[in-house]
């Protein structure tokens, strides 16, 4: 028998050949994850220190509007709120969640409003989330404002629910997936969920990534039924929505001196000029391409604008820092001011 010589090809085939037999190619890819009581107990504390308040996805549409728009187009507008609320009938913790569209007084997203049951799963070592709408959930719109109505909310139907949303920290951040509650929905690996809906008798299949911080929060929802996306982007991209924070505006126009309660991403108004025109002022925090090496930079912005031939021109400006405790505007002709200052 002749023997070959084996040289270095031969030697690294091999060992990628012992390799491949070591960790077969459908081995799942997904981190492994093996968190102590007290990590999860910071999880816990982090969700429900950072979840609650008001978050908005306009900084990231100024980002897709005035520098690039991603190919599959803008990313929906959202002003997004949840609340802690106190409904023991529910769970021992529970979140209550809803978006509106465009902002704070924008028409409420169809389907939008959740009930989140919240609590520690130490054998699955996850904080673990059921999500499910209110039963009558037009008697519970705007249900973050009205703690009266938190003792008879219940949800839709809990005992239905076949997904959970498992939370556990990456570095300093908390992220959350969709696994379904046994071996049969998770057929098509953890952090997956998939069954066949009674309605359709097609396969239903969810994914879902949230990733939470303190000032920021991206997430992406994808639902399919029969291999086909009705809710969630064809580019799976995450929706960014930036925590909100307050502020109380002192405006003057020609119709006058008032108070405004505004916030710093997204909030608009409108104005009335020296010559009765229509003007619109915005306050905005986002991140703008900066003119140095950080590629970005965080910036307030507080705007006069007006709109010709469908074109948004701006009239005047003023920028602060980030978290600024005040920003101001003065156009003069036009006679308006503008004085904004941080609530705390």
């Amino acid at each position: 028998m002749n023997r070959q010589h084996r040289g270095p090809r031969s030697a690294l085939f091999a060992a990628l050949c012992a390799a491949l037999m070591a960790n077969p190619p459908n081995a799942p890819a997904a981190p492994g994850f093996d968190a102590s009581a007290q990590e999860l107990q910071w999880v816990l504390r982090h969700l429900i220190d950072w979840l609650p308040g008001d978050w908005s996805s306009a900084p990231q549409l100024e980002f897709e509007r005035t520098v690039r728009v991603p190919v599959e187009g803008e990313h929906d507008d959202w002003y997004r709120s949840f609340a802690l609320i106190k409904a023991p009938q529910v769970g021992d913790i529970v979140f209550y969640g809803q978006i509106n569209v465009g902002g704070p007084n924008g028409p409420l997203l169809p389907g939008s409003q959740v009930l989140y049951k919240t609590w520690i799963d130490e054998k699955r070592g996850a904080v673990v989330i059921n999500g499910q709408g209110p039963a009558d959930a037009q008697k519970f719109v705007d249900l973050q404002r009205h703690p009266q109505l938190w003792s008879s909310v219940h949800m839709r139907s809990a005992d239905s629910i076949r997904c959970d949303f498992i939370w556990r920290r990456r570095g300093a951040e908390i992220f959350g997936v969709l696994d379904g509650k046994n071996a049969e929905t998770r057929k098509n690996g953890p952090g997956t969920c998939s069954y066949l809906s009674e309605r359709t008798g097609a396969e239903f299949q969810a994914d879902a990534e949230w990733v939470l911080g303190p000032e920021e929060f991206w997430l992406y929802d994808i639902n399919l039924m029969g291999g086909r996306i009705f809710i969630g982007r064809e580019d799976r991209t995450h929706t960014r929505l930036y925590r909100v924070r307050n502020y109380l505006c002192e405006v003057r126009d020609a119709t006058g001196r008032r108070s405004v309660a505004a916030y710093d991403r997204g909030y608009t108004g409108e104005l009335r000029g020296k010559a009765g025109e229509s003007v619109q002022w915005r306050l905005l925090r986002a991140e703008y391409p900066a003119n140095d090496s950080r590629g970005l930079t965080d910036r307030l912005r507080l705007t006069l604008r007006t709109t010709v031939a469908d074109k948004v021109l701006t009239l005047a400006s003023s920028e602060a820092d980030p978290l600024a405790g005040r920003i101001a505007l003065r156009a003069a002709p036009q006679g308006v001011k503008i004085e904004c200052e941080l609530q705390r």
